[in-house]
């Protein structure tokens, strides 16, 4: 078995070398030299690519992965970057609408107002204030009602000179007096942050019905003027033997999410 692979390689080694001679000679010997040493040749170059190209092919790989990987870490930069310019306009797109919002309130008619931003929320079980950046030296007073684009939003309890605390409709020391249905009179308190409003003294058998508004009644000792939006019915019940029914009512202005609040310059009671 060895010997005619020897055979065969010392035929090879013969022709190379006489191809390489006749290619040193030149003239028309030139042209069958450059066959024949093409010929001998070839299979060891198609031999030594067969070999070498699967390890080429793996370093390019490896180059073109690591090109990838890199492009990879562009592309998901530069998606982070338009989510938050995205997040951001959405952001500033609602502070826009909220702003013209308060702008058109037709329930408020002439009174005059003050638009504020608010800066800090302090929310506890029962207990649910906002800060907001307008104080004294603005015209706000304690006890001036305070809305938002829905409706109304609380009342000002503290003041300072450059702000003001609002405490929210759902703060359980919070109550409105309203109107119901066809002119019945009811008072709304809180029950705490992100709870329902509870109305009280509505008679068993009066009319309520589930999606009706509630507006300010404008008595109470005049805390409120009378008209604005407070809420929205949602359920209305009365048990057997009960002295009133059990209403709930949720917020017409979206209390979770105050960036800015317009204070309404009326003094109770005026």
């Amino acid at each position: 078995m060895a010997q005619p692979r020897r055979r065969r390689l010392a035929t090879l080694t013969i022709l190379l070398l006489a191809a390489l001679t006749l290619l040193a000679i030149g003239g028309p010997f030139r042209s069958v030299a450059s066959r024949v040493a093409h010929g001998v040749v070839n299979p060891f170059v198609t031999a030594v690519q067969s070999v070498t190209r699967p390890v080429g092919d793996a370093i390019a790989g490896t180059v073109d992965y690591s090109d990838v990987v890199a492009q990879n870490h562009v592309l998901s930069a530069e998606l982070a970057s338009l989510h938050q310019q995205q997040v951001q306009l959405e952001y500033e797109q609602r502070q826009l609408r909220d702003l013209l919002a308060l702008h058109r309130l037709p329930y408020l008619g002439s009174l005059p107002r003050v638009v504020a931003q608010t800066n800090a929320q302090n929310l506890s079980n029962f207990a649910a204030t906002v800060q907001i950046d307008k104080g004294s030296a603005d015209g706000v007073l304690d006890g001036m009602p305070v809305v938002g684009a829905g409706g109304l939003v609380g009342t000002v309890t503290a003041t300072s000179a450059s702000g003001a605390t609002v405490t929210l409709l759902t703060d359980a020391t919070s109550s409105v007096g309203v109107t119901i249905g066809a002119g019945y009179q009811a008072v709304v308190h809180g029950q705490g942050p992100s709870r329902q409003l509870a109305a009280e003294f509505v008679n068993p058998g009066t009319p309520v019905h589930a999606g009706e508004h509630v507006y300010t009644s404008g008595q109470q000792g005049g805390l409120y003027p009378a008209g604005i939006p407070v809420g929205r019915i949602v359920t209305s019940s009365s048990g057997r033997g009960a002295t009133q029914q059990s209403i709930a009512v949720s917020p017409l202005a979206n209390l979770d999410a105050l960036a800015y609040v317009s204070v309404v310059l009326w003094e109770p009671g005026t």
